[in-house]
């Protein structure tokens, strides 16, 4: 494979089997991004050839202070946000790989069946509680846990500073632990039967 870096230049100096190569390296790439904070496969789609769409308009920007990735993710995290405004409709991201160990530290032994259904139920109960999660630490914790961006990298992203990513993650952690604390004193609260 070609050194992107090479690519990139180019691609700037308007070469299109360059930017063809980009695309096919990191259409995939895009298209997850997209679809985990879109959830919806239509919308994704769309938003991968919106991304690339500026790319291509906008390639000669690209001065690389960051990493080509980066800046990518960025564009495309930027159009799935005006997509999600335009519609005015709340997507829930997805943490399917983002698993409880990651979040809380906890570590798990050797699964057995029931361990492996017990831990994706609590894999959902997280992605429930997540769900309500204000889109200020919900992106934060998904470019962190499932993409396994570093701080710098989200702070790129978002237009963050790196301090402000870190007070995010922990406050997102922090928030979720809480939550699921809350969560389990009521499951384990006994149920009152309503006499008829």
């Amino acid at each position: 494979m070609k050194d992107i870096q090479a690519v990139v230049r180019q691609c700037q100096q308007g070469h299109l089997d360059a930017f063809t190569t980009l695309f096919n390296r990191y259409q995939n790439r895009v298209y997850d991004v997209a679809f985990a904070i879109l959830r919806n496969e239509a919308a994704a789609e769309d938003a991968v050839q919106d991304t690339f769409l500026i790319v291509f308009k906008k390639i000669n920007s690209f001065k690389g202070e960051s990493a080509f990735e980066t800046w990518l993710i960025a564009i495309t995290v930027n159009q799935c946000r005006m997509r999600l405004r335009k519609q005015k409709l709340r997507h829930f991201l997805s943490i399917e790989r983002l698993s409880r160990e990651r979040l809380f530290g906890t570590r798990g032994s050797s699964e057995e069946v029931a361990d492996i259904v017990q831990n994706r139920q609590r894999c959902q109960t997280l992605w429930d509680l997540v769900n309500q999660l204000d889109d200020r630490l919900r992106l934060p914790l998904i470019l962190r846990y499932r993409y396994e961006l570093h701080c710098g990298e989200i702070a790129d992203i978002l237009g963050r500073r790196q301090s402000t990513i870190y007070q995010q993650l922990h406050e997102g952690r922090k928030l979720l632990g809480k939550m699921a604390q809350n969560l389990e004193a009521k499951s384990l609260a006994p149920s009152v039967e309503i006499a008829s």
